[in-house]
């Protein structure tokens, strides 16, 4: 972890401590007073040696007053404690709490381009597992860490007031473990920062088999994944192993060692006075109870080191990812009204060096229909992305309503934009919550939308019409009639211009057809670009836009097209019509 990493990490984790001030003083409150009474139990039973036990003087009261003084003690600290856990588990789940949801806040309003190197599983990682090792850091690092300082501090001054030498043998513990604790950080380190990367990557590869399960066992791919599985696996055993074994050596057995190294130092010392006759057996027993709450502080300490690393190797991957630049919009009331789209001289490389379109150019009136085909890797879904301001562009312009795309706020364009997907997305809920999505649309907005998508008796068939469950990812659904909802949704909206990406490729010949009747019924009222597969689709096309490696290779309607006797289209559309042709006969 670099310093300016280490730096942001803290910076994010320590703004937590103090975010909540009146919390953090009620819980050092709670410690400090667990402390007095925790501290206070071995100091009454040094004055009840010393003073009763040893002259065998039994005072009835005093006695009495002293058990209950013990008593109350520790039944004082067992509840402190517990008051204390409380706050600093309430502070925990807070800071977790508004960690994670600003981590998957931001991760929502991310540039597209980054989801292009993304890994789902990874970033699902982060936001899970990562913000709960970080609650760790809370609970069982900074609890554990303030309320055994304040207790070796408590310690150290009842231990001065009965013996200040004996008080300063076990004083040189505390310097000893600090040289523990940074060994174990420099050796431990890495070993952390690889065991959480390769957890990362584990959950990568689980999400990445199951999403693409139908295709891994139709080719026979799972002795590969298997052993890429048990080739991460292996690894994160093997870093969990070496965080482990600097564990075992550095925290536990080391401060026993230096522990019973202390015991017999004090007991010398102590031996040392009673030749000497100025020894009370009291002091011995007090310093050997506190003896043993010291060292126990300090192993606490040591221990929730290793949890400290985790935290904040889990706080650094967090912090990247909240630090990651953001899509910027403007925030301008300029807004879409009649779908009117120009384009100029517009060049666009996902990558320095790799231009994916050049010196594309058109103009689009408002209610056109304009069509956009070509071969694979022609260009034609980036296009569409350009428009929808997912990648910015450097080179060239693009117009809205004569607006330049980069001036519309976030909620205005995608008001003014409707996608429909190759892929249809569907949330699990019901058929209204997918239509509507969170937009809290009138009912007869949604109907209306439903019927221009030719999605109503669909609706009509469902148990529950508008409001029956869909389940995860539509399944009760066919393909075409999850495209439909889609189409549904993008209209519920009423946007002035609509991007359809081969919304037909993935469809029957019948549902296609009621998809095709559907846009031919918008046709007029809203500006719509077609991406197509289907060359037959796009006969009725106002323009036809022909790329070929992300140039303009022709342009112009279906007829306009058909005449050019050697044209890149007429080829494309005759090959198509042929093959359909040939399927027919078979």
């Amino acid at each position: 972890m670099s310093d300016n990493n280490r730096r942001g990490t803290f910076k994010l984790l320590s703004s937590y401590i103090y975010g909540d001030k009146a919390l953090l003083t009620k819980a050092s409150a709670f410690l400090v007073l667990a402390t007095i009474a925790d501290v206070l139990g071995p100091y009454l039973g040094k004055v009840f040696i010393d003073d009763y036990l040893m002259p065998r003087q039994f005072e009835t009261q005093a006695l009495v007053t002293l058990l209950l003084l013990y008593l109350g003690s520790q039944i004082a600290a067992a509840w402190l404690r517990y008051q204390q856990t409380m706050h600093f588990t309430t502070m925990a789940l807070n800071a977790v709490q508004d960690i994670r949801q600003r981590a998957f806040k931001h991760v929502l309003k991310l540039p597209m381009a980054y989801f292009d190197h993304a890994r789902t599983g990874q970033l699902v990682s982060r936001i899970t597992n990562d913000t709960e090792a970080i609650k760790d850091l809370y609970v069982q690092f900074l609890s554990v860490v303030m309320s055994n300082l304040i207790l070796l501090i408590g310690i150290l001054i009842a231990m001065a007031l009965l013996d200040l030498q004996l008080m300063l043998a076990s004083a040189l513990l505390i310097p000893t473990v600090m040289g523990v604790i940074f060994l174990y950080e420099k050796f431990s380190g890495p070993a952390v920062q690889q065991s959480r990367h390769l957890r990362s990557e584990i959950n990568a590869n689980i999400s990445e088999s199951i999403a693409g399960m139908s295709v891994l066992q139709a080719s026979n791919q799972q002795p590969r994944f298997i052993e890429e599985f048990d080739q991460v696996n292996d690894d994160y055993y093997r870093a969990r192993m070496r965080t482990i074994k600097v564990s075992a050596l550095l925290l536990r057995p080391a401060i026993d060692l230096l522990s019973v190294s202390v015991l017999v130092a004090i007991i010398w010392m102590f031996g040392l006075q009673v030749t000497t006759g100025v020894a009370e057996v009291g002091v011995l027993y007090a310093f050997l109870n506190y003896l043993g709450r010291f060292t126990e502080p300090l192993a606490e300490v040591t221990q929730r080191f290793n949890l400290y690393q985790q935290a904040m190797v889990a706080g650094d991957r967090v912090h990247t990812l909240i630090e990651e630049g953001e899509q910027q919009y403007h925030d301008s009331p300029a807004q879409i009204t009649s779908g009117h789209i120009t384009v100029s001289a517009l060049n666009f490389a996902y990558q320095t060096g790799k231009p994916v379109l050049h010196d594309v150019s058109f103009n689009l009136k408002p209610g056109e229909l304009f069509a956009v085909v070509g071969h694979t890797g022609s260009g034609k879904s980036t296009l569409l992305s350009v428009l929808l301001n997912f990648y910015p562009t450097k080179e060239g312009t693009i117009r809205l309503d004569g607006q330049p795309l980069e001036s519309f706020s976030h909620d205005n364009l995608r008001r003014g934009i409707g996608l429909i997907p190759q892929e249809p997305f569907i949330v699990v809920g019901s058929l209204r919550d997918n239509i509507d999505m969170g937009r809290n649309l009138p009912e007869a907005k949604l109907l209306q939308a439903a019927q221009q998508a030719h999605l109503t008796d669909t609706i009509r068939q469902l148990p529950d019409g508008l409001d029956t469950r869909l389940g995860e990812g539509g399944t009760r659904l066919s393909t075409g009639q999850r495209q439909q909802l889609v189409i549904a949704r993008a209209l519920a909206a009423s946007p002035q211009i609509l991007l359809l990406d081969e919304a037909t490729a993935n469809v029957d010949s019948e549902t296609e057809q009621v998809i095709q009747r559907a846009l031919r019924e918008l046709h007029g009222k809203v500006t719509m670009i077609i991406v197509a597969h289907r060359l037959s689709t796009i006969k009725h096309a106002d323009q036809i836009l022909v790329l070929s490696h992300g140039r303009i290779e022709e342009r112009g309607t279906h007829n306009e097209l058909m005449q050019a006797d050697a044209g890149l289209y007429r080829s494309m559309y005759q090959l198509q019509q042929q093959a359909r042709r040939v399927q027919m006969l078979s």
